[in-house]
């Protein structure tokens, strides 16, 4: 598994822990009624002599839902529990430390399907230092 896919699973089952109205899901696109996370490429801010990397990982949380205060909430709540910690401990891997996490555009609905489905989007910011 790579030390992306591990903080991943790791970032996701964080916010899960805000019980939202769905399971998070890997993607772009989120379900009918659901939530999806991406990375959305990602660069080292500084290399050190030992080659560590402090890198900052920018990552898109998005939703659907057919109530739009659901999806926002939803997402404000994810957004808040992440930014407001404290301690990353549990976040981090062999590899990686995580320093801090930041919202980067806060929870906005972006538009409405057809099937009456309205779509938030937002995105956050995760810095860490790769071993």
């Amino acid at each position: 598994m790579s030390y992306i896919t591990e903080l991943m699973d790791n970032i996701a089952e964080a916010a899960e822990e805000t019980n939202p109205y769905a399971t998070i899901v890997y993607g772009s696109d989120p379900p009918l009624n659901g939530i999806c996370m991406i990375q959305n490429g990602g660069i080292p801010a500084d290399t050190h002599l030992d080659k560590g990397m402090l890198i900052r990982l920018p990552v898109l949380l998005n939703g659907k839902h057919k109530n739009q205060q659901t999806v926002l909430e939803a997402l404000t709540a994810i957004h808040t529990a992440l930014v407001k910690r404290t301690s990353y401990s549990d976040l981090s891997t062999e590899s990686v430390q995580v320093i801090d996490i930041a919202t980067t555009a806060a929870p906005a609905i972006i538009g409405r399907e057809q099937n009456h489905q309205w779509i938030c989007g937002s995105s956050f910011e995760v810095s860490f230092y790769w071993r």
